[in-house]
């Protein structure tokens, strides 16, 4: 899907082979508090490799002209509802690109045929709570450790 803000093209789409050295820098470049908040799987080549080579799971990548900026995921997790997550680009934070991410990444969801959306986030991290509540995700309890926000937006 090809989108437009600010006259900047802006894609989202299905990872590929092809994005696996980008997507290693946008993740080895990630600030330490965005890794703080946001660590689904290790951030190596291998694992990166074997994410493009999931049959069960659904990993995406946001371009800007051409430029990954974005990353996001439903994964299943052996679960019926997939559980959501998404990281922006350090330096493209705050401008929008992470909401558009979180919304057209849950729509997805809601093409492949799932009900709800599940995720998780740390207490602490304010800023993906206001994101995930404006495109209508809502609280529905906490982690055991009670470190996280567990939310989920039916579908």
């Amino acid at each position: 899907m090809i989108l437009a803000k600010k006259n900047n093209l802006i894609s989202i789409r299905r990872l590929e082979e092809k994005d696996i050295n980008e997507l290693y820098e946008l993740l080895q470049g990630l600030s330490e508090k965005a890794k703080k908040f946001f660590h689904p799987h290790s951030f190596d080549l291998n694992t990166l490799k074997n994410i493009c080579k999931s049959k069960q799971d659904h990993y995406f990548v946001m371009t800007l002209e051409n430029k990954i900026i974005g990353y996001s995921f439903l994964r299943l997790f052996g679960y019926e509802n997939p559980s959501f997550g998404c990281c922006i680009r350090n330096g493209f934070e705050n401008k929008g690109y992470g909401t558009m991410l979180t919304q057209w990444t849950t729509e997805k969801a809601k093409e492949l045929g799932y009900k709800k959306v599940i995720l998780k986030t740390y207490k602490e991290n304010i800023s993906a709570q206001k994101v995930y509540k404006k495109v209508g995700y809502k609280i529905i309890g906490e982690t055991e450790d009670g470190k996280e926000y567990k939310m989920e937006k039916k579908l």
